[in-house]
């Protein structure tokens, strides 16, 4: 029993220790790469705050547009020539390019690039085109060969002149890689000895009572030879109480991550069957109810659709359209009733399904509904107006669900384009 003890618990001291020093590596490379980061972008921005003191973007786009190299040109070369070679360990240039669609152009450049020169766009400028020929926003680009910086300057009528680029060298903590590393196989070694010794000391102070305890439970069991020559005298503490009380805390622990993981199971639940911005049922749902829906003695379904949601998307951006989903969703909140069921059923349709519902229900929801149309969606400052469509119809009786469903798609395309006249919409 001693020997299985002794064997595991040499084993997991040597893992844990183990482990610990790989762990301690990779948290320690990882601190010295977040530091190495954070030192390169602190140098990549007071370089670009240099250029940009530096650089006259008026004149610097004068003298890209003439090609005409004056005395105020060369001396700003040279300053930024200066600058680059003082911090040529970290900085491996600085330039700045004017781009257009279909190439860059050297206005400045400390790695010998004439003015004018040709910059062609590669996989990930091509990427990033129309920022920089827009120039509103500084651009980051990390990869194996280093940090790039692209900084737009621009004129003082806010004409876009082009984009400081500052280009860092690797990153410096590769140089210490190995360092880092004999440092920590220096430890692993040390861990190693610590193991040993940890193991000589816990044969003494516990494995070796271990086996005395041992040899006492087969003597008492009738073993004699296990204490033959030897008078065996062994006292069991069987007080656990303290132990016990620990193991009931650890299974009340238990009972409680049940109870916690039964919430957890009831929220991936809900999650499955709601939609996650609008929080109304989702397709998946709809599908999984498709045959309750065949069954009800009375059913009515109201099809709703965004109108001039995709001209939002494409004109103003998808936050403002999430904006027009969302108040949709809210909208269409006052009209689930009991019996009812709303779902998302792509990214600007809603499908309100009411079961037995009573044709007098229906209409007064088909009353509000007009009453309020055209419901503009969109906020009053953007300048596309988004309106919801909608369209109903009522079965009961034998009745074939699809037929009753393509029925109120069908009323809510009439609805759809009724209102594109009535709000003067464009046919998109």
């Amino acid at each position: 029993m001693a020997g299985s003890i002794k064997k595991s618990i040499s084993f997991s001291a040597a893992a844990a220790l183990v482990l610990f020093v790989m762990i301690s590596f990779a948290v320690s490379y990882a601190c010295v790469r977040a530091m190495g980061a954070k030192y390169q972008r602190s140098l990549a921005y007071s370089a670009l705050d240099f250029a940009e003191l530096t650089i006259d973007a008026d004149k610097a786009k004068e003298s890209f547009l003439t090609r005409n190299r004056s005395g105020d040109y060369d001396s700003v070369s040279r300053k930024l020539a200066s600058y680059q070679e003082n911090n040529s360990s970290a900085i491996k240039n600085i330039s700045l390019v004017s781009f257009s669609n279909s190439a860059g152009g050297y206005i400045y450049d400390t790695g010998g690039k004439a003015l004018g020169a040709r910059l062609e766009y590669d996989s990930y400028t091509s990427s990033v085109k129309a920022e920089l020929i827009n120039g509103r926003n500084t651009i980051e680009r990390k990869d194996r060969d280093g940090l790039t910086v692209y900084r737009p300057i621009r004129t003082v009528d806010d004409t876009l002149c082009g984009y400081i680029i500052v280009e860092l060298r690797k990153p410096y903590e590769n140089a210490y890689f190995r360092y880092i590393l004999f440092t920590f196989a220096g430890l692993l070694l040390l861990s190693i000895v610590f193991v040993i010794v940890f193991v000589c000391v816990l044969n003494c102070r516990l494995l070796r009572p271990i086996r005395r305890m041992t040899k006492a439970a087969l003597y008492l069991t009738g073993d004699d030879s296990a204490s033959e020559g030897k008078d065996v005298s062994v006292i069991f503490d069987t007080d656990r109480n303290d132990e016990i009380g620990r193991l009931g805390e650890a299974f009340k622990k238990i009972f409680f991550n049940m109870n916690s993981g039964a919430e957890h199971l009831s929220q991936a639940l809900y999650d499955a069957n709601h939609d996650g911005m609008t929080q109304h049922l989702n397709k998946r749902c709809y599908h999984s109810m498709v045959e309750k829906f065949r069954s009800c003695n009375t059913i009515a379904a109201i099809y709703f659709d965004v109108n001039n949601l995709k001209l939002m998307n494409d004109t103003l951006g998808h936050e403002h359209g999430d904006y027009v989903i969302k108040a949709a969703a809210d909208y269409l909140r006052k009209f689930i009733g009991e019996n009812d069921y709303c779902f998302r059923m792509g990214g600007d349709e809603f499908l309100l399904i009411m079961t037995d519902c009573t044709y007098r229900y229906v209409d007064r929801i088909m009353d509000r509904l007009d009453k309020d149309a055209p419901y503009i969606l969109s906020s009053d400052e953007d300048s596309i107006k988004c309106a919801i469509s909608y369209g109903c119809a009522y079965a009961g009786g034998e009745y074939v669900y699809e037929e009753m469903l393509a029925e109120a798609e069908d009323n809510m395309y009439l609805k759809k384009a009724e209102l594109k006249k009535q709000l003067n919409m464009p046919e998109r």
